[in-house]
């Protein structure tokens, strides 16, 4: 998969395109199906298959989120049978019209022959563009459209509802991470580099590996969990917060990789979350704290 940069202006290769276009944050069941169509479209056309998004930090409101790093996405992008991601400098057009947007971007920059969206897609200045205008003006220049609605899927305790990058967030502030996989397609997952940490665990017998948490909207507490170090797949226990029986700490991710004996300090370990098992809890001593994670491993054990 090619990912290329672009601000407005900058020269691409010039060739027939369909494009899928959006944010596609957590790149989740209903950004695959588009995604999926648009491929479907490249092959039966003859056309290249292209990705037209941006960087996961642009346009992000202060206190808000992302799913998902730029680099995370466009790893999960590369799964996805797309030919290339053009990653645009969400600045650059930011103040276009949304005629602008369609003519210098997708006509004259990505010769967009098909353009597939979903309902709820918004583009140009002050997002003033629609997917009912976007189908309006490439129709008139010969060039396709197609529309998705919104995917639904069953929650539980919220009945039939439609997948966003919105509710998924909610979901994981709520600790509620085996419905947000469902919608995602797979397990949420934060990676990171393996810090050096205080040895609190290893003080205890279980030993974990530290890694940021960064933006994450999950909530604190600890879940069952699997760690990808090397390429291999761990069971884990991982605490999400600032463990507070000892000297609190920034909030950050401490994971017991379990049968794992490995240093793996300055290595690339990813988390996955499985299932919620309880909040962060302020023991009285280490031994309570220690009577504890036994439990929460021996609930893993049963599960796996």
């Amino acid at each position: 998969m090619r990912v290329i940069r672009y601000k407005l202006g900058d020269s691409i290769e010039y060739k027939p395109r369909a494009v899928a276009l959006g944010f596609f944050d957590g790149v989740h069941l209903g950004h695959r199906a588009l995604i999926a169509d648009t491929v479907a479209g490249a092959e039966r056309e003859g056309y290249s298959a292209t990705v037209f998004t941006f960087p996961s930090e642009d346009a992000l409101k202060s206190g808000s989120s992302r799913l998902y790093s730029t680099e995370d996405k466009l790893e999960i992008l590369k799964t996805l049978a797309v030919d290339e991601v053009v990653l645009c400098d969400f600045n650059s057009v930011s103040e276009l019209s949304p005629s602008d947007f369609i003519k210098k971007v997708l006509v004259e920059a990505l010769d967009c022959r098909l353009a597939v969206v979903g309902e709820d897609f918004r583009f140009g200045y002050r997002a003033e563009g629609t997917s009912a205008y976007l189908c309006d003006i490439m129709t008139n220049m010969n060039r396709d459209v197609r529309v998705h609605k919104m995917l639904l899927s069953d929650v539980k305790g919220r009945g039939r509802v439609e997948i966003s990058a919105t509710l998924i967030r909610e979901l994981l502030s709520l600790g509620e991470v085996e419905e947000a996989a469902k919608l995602l397609g797979a397990p949420y997952f934060i990676p990171g580099t393996a810090l050096r940490g205080r040895g609190d665990g290893h003080g205890l017998g279980y030993p974990t590996v530290n890694t940021e948490i960064g933006s994450s909207p999950l909530k604190h507490g600890v879940y069952h969990t699997r760690a990808r170090v090397g390429g291999e797949y761990f069971a884990a226990l991982t605490n999400v917060g600032i463990c507070p029986t000892f000297s609190p700490r920034e909030p950050h991710l401490e994971t017991h990789i379990l049968d794992f004996s490995h240093e793996v300090y300055g290595e690339r370990v990813s988390v996955e979350f499985l299932r919620f098992l309880r909040d962060e809890m302020t023991f009285s001593t280490k031994e309570d704290l220690i009577v504890e994670i036994k439990k929460n491993i021996e609930e893993i054990l049963g599960e796996i």
